[in-house]
């Protein structure tokens, strides 16, 4: 019995280290307009479904209706608590915090930036780390080494299990990252407005994701205007309000 358990651990270990990476084999045999038709439609699903999971946290914050004398052993308690990690707020009842950080992230942009950060789901960081984003990490565990990376540099480009890992930390990463405040305090106002999350207006906040400045700006909303990808955002957004 135990050489059994021991023979099918190995077999999943193996299958998880050749598990298929990137996208899958079909698109990268595709060229031009079905190439882009297919990362478009690929990636719209996958966001969809982490903004969905971002929008039920959101909605059970919503639910406490601003209660601030919950019982540490209740689940709301320990829920919130989990939350409050997550997003890194102080505060355990801090709801106006929450309220800014944990909330959706426009497909348009998150499309956009993931074809300007993975060449269209054709890098070697995303086929052979599931790295969509250009994330980057100090952890040799978790990392592989960029082939240009310059002499005394320590960086590395993060592994993901999968994609959606990816995706998750990226959303993540806009949430409670100081370095995106202005770009929640913006998607706030869209919020508040009841008018739905522009991506297109919010790619003028990602100035610091990329060495190249507001050129990256530039690059993000040239992709989503091309392609009208706006719609994507309106699309999610009337589904979900």
């Amino acid at each position: 019995m135990k050489l059994l358990k021991i023979l099918l651990l190995i077999a999943t270990l193996c299958s998880l280290s050749f598990a298929e990476k990137g996208f899958p084999k079909e698109y990268y045999e595709l060229q031009g307009k079905k190439a882009q038709a297919y990362f478009f439609n690929f990636l719209e699903k996958k966001i969809a479904i982490e903004n969905s999971k971002i929008l039920k946290e959101r909605d059970f914050i919503l639910s406490l209706d601003g209660k601030k004398d919950l019982s540490e052993t209740s689940k709301e308690y320990k829920e919130l608590e989990r939350l409050q990690k997550k997003y890194k707020v102080k505060n355990i009842y801090d709801y106006k915090t929450f309220l800014i950080r944990v909330d959706m992230i426009p497909p348009s942009l998150a499309i956009a930036q993931a074809a300007t950060e993975s060449a269209w789901g054709r890098s070697r960081f995303i086929k052979q780390a599931n790295n969509i984003f250009g994330h980057w990490t100090y952890d040799k565990k978790i990392g592989m080494v960029p082939l240009k990376r310059e002499p005394g540099k320590k960086h590395m480009v993060r592994i993901f299990p999968t994609l959606e890992a990816s995706i998750a930390v990226y959303m993540r990463n806009l949430n409670r990252t100081g370095a995106y405040k202005s770009f929640r305090a913006n998607r706030a106002k869209m919020r508040n407005s009841g008018n739905y999350i522009n991506g297109y207006i919010l790619s003028e906040d990602m100035t610091k994701y990329s060495a190249i400045g507001y050129e990256y700006v530039k690059i993000l909303k040239s992709i989503i205007k091309r392609h009208k990808l706006t719609n994507l955002d309106k699309k999610f957004y009337d589904k979900n309000n």
